[in-house]
């Protein structure tokens, strides 16, 4: 009587039959991911940071409804990104940025950063190949992006009772976000040790032809 209970001692045994057939899968796979890290350079992430409150004191409550309180709010920390997104800031990060010899684009500098807000933390980011520059780009960003929310608050563009916090600045990035050479080699190890276990189940399972004399 035959039965189609799944023997993992059984599957086991003719992955094992094919053992070599794995390992080859796996080494191939991790070849691959090191040919993929020397096509696609290593990605460098570096990121500065803003606090950024309101003053509930001088926050206005009065005659407000209790349900646009938080819509206030929100609306006016999010001037702290809207002033980084500035024309104005964005063409002196480019024009700042070129004195150190860089050459950078608005859309280089759009495609490659993220601005986050995490609570009363507001996270600015920038990616490069090459770890000093994602530090130098981000820093110059944060520092010329808050002295153009201090210049908003002073024209009125920004709510008074918004404390902006001068930015921490970033650090060089150690570790890259994107196309790590340990990664990648060990992303294509794991993929190529899957097929050759998924080839050697089939090639286990597949019927045997019998020679007749």
């Amino acid at each position: 009587m035959t039965t189609n209970e799944f023997s993992p001692y059984k599957y086991f045994n003719h992955v094992l039959d094919y053992w070599w057939l794995v390992l080859i899968a796996t080494i191939l796979g991790g070849t691959l991911g090191f040919a993929f890290y020397h096509l696609h350079p290593s990605i460098y992430e570096a990121t500065a940071t803003y606090f950024v409150t309101i003053d509930l004191s001088r926050f206005p409550i009065l005659g407000v409804r209790e349900d646009a309180i938080q819509y206030n709010e929100d609306m006016a920390l999010n001037t702290t990104e809207g002033a980084l997104l500035s024309s104005e800031v964005i063409n002196n990060v480019i024009i700042q940025v070129k004195t150190f010899g860089k050459s950078l684009t608005e859309q280089d500098l759009l495609q490659n950063s993220t601005i986050e807000r995490k609570h009363d933390i507001w996270e600015l980011r920038y990616r490069s190949e090459v770890p000093l520059d994602a530090q130098t780009i981000v820093n110059i960003w944060a520092q010329i992006g808050y002295q153009a929310m201090l210049s908003w608050q002073s024209s009125g563009k920004a709510p008074a009772f918004v404390i902006f916090q001068p930015p921490t600045p970033a650090l060089i990035p150690q570790q890259p976000v994107l196309y790590g050479r340990n990664n990648l080699m060990l992303a294509g190890a794991l993929i190529g040790f899957i097929v050759g276990i998924i080839i050697s189940t089939c090639l286990s399972q597949a019927p045997k032809k019998s020679h007749q004399d």
